[in-house]
């Protein structure tokens, strides 16, 4: 479980997002996707929460045919 933060986190995770998208275009919600399961699958829900922060900014960032090649999230 993440802790309370004396700071919104939101602006770093839209700067990986940010960099994420430039680096790797629309395969980085397809990379965002295989971290979030890695976190799920080893158990570590504090890397699962910030994966699904970025993974939140990679969406409202991508364009509509970035999105298109998402996979979905379970």
């Amino acid at each position: 479980m993440q802790t309370q933060q004396s700071f919104d986190p939101s602006f770093y995770y839209g700067y990986v997002a940010d960099n994420l998208l430039k680096n790797f275009g629309p395969k980085a919600l397809e990379y965002a996707d295989k971290a979030l399961i890695k976190m799920k699958t080893i158990g570590d829900a504090e890397g699962f929460d910030i994966w699904l922060s970025i993974h939140e900014q990679l969406t409202c960032r991508a364009t509509p045919e970035q999105q298109a090649v998402k996979s979905p999230l379970h």
